[in-house]
């Protein structure tokens, strides 16, 4: 268990330094994708609402205090709200569908980059507009359904050669 949570913190570090380092040159529409989001989701889908939440709340703590500027706690409790949403939806899902993590990898994004987007405003945060939170949720839901298969062999990978050992919590 040891192994597994160092081996997922060192995929959301990665994700943390591609989502700094590659993606700014890589935007769409003037928007980068949410790569710890995407992590996330990913992980929920995979191995269920607790996990969902813990990843969430790891990656979000990892983007408030390395990727955003925004109050710190913020992207904790979306992240770990949308990670928690999406593994709850798991048992309703296909196990081999192709499209149904797209559709989840996507609404997810949008949800939660829109409600990013609203509580920032809501605590007093200007660069924000309702504009520019309608055009980041749609921007950051394609990018990252166009990066979910990649992220999905990934996690796939990780959560085959480390898996979830509990007893009966997921």
């Amino acid at each position: 268990m040891i192994v597994r949570t160092l081996v997922v913190a060192a995929l959301l570090l990665a994700a943390v330094v591609l989502e700094t380092a590659l993606f700014p040159a890589l935007t769409l529409f003037g928007f980068r994708p949410d790569l710890l989001l995407l992590t996330t989701v990913v992980f929920a889908t995979r191995d269920g609402p607790l996990t969902g939440l813990r990843v969430g709340a790891s990656a979000g703590l990892l983007g408030d205090l390395l990727v955003s500027s925004s109050p710190v706690g913020l992207a904790v409790l979306l992240y770990g709200v949308a990670g928690a949403l999406v593994g709850w939806s798991r048992p309703y899902l296909a196990p081999n569908s192709v499209t149904a993590p797209l559709l989840l990898a996507a609404g997810a994004s949008v949800l939660a980059t829109a409600a990013y987007g609203v509580l920032a405003s809501l605590l007093a945060d200007e660069r924000v507009s309702a504009a520019l939170v309608v055009q980041a949720a749609i921007a950051v839901g394609l990018y990252n359904a166009l990066l979910t298969p990649a992220v999905q062999v990934v996690v796939r990978r990780v959560t085959d050669a480390f898996p979830l050992r509990t007893a009966g919590l997921e």
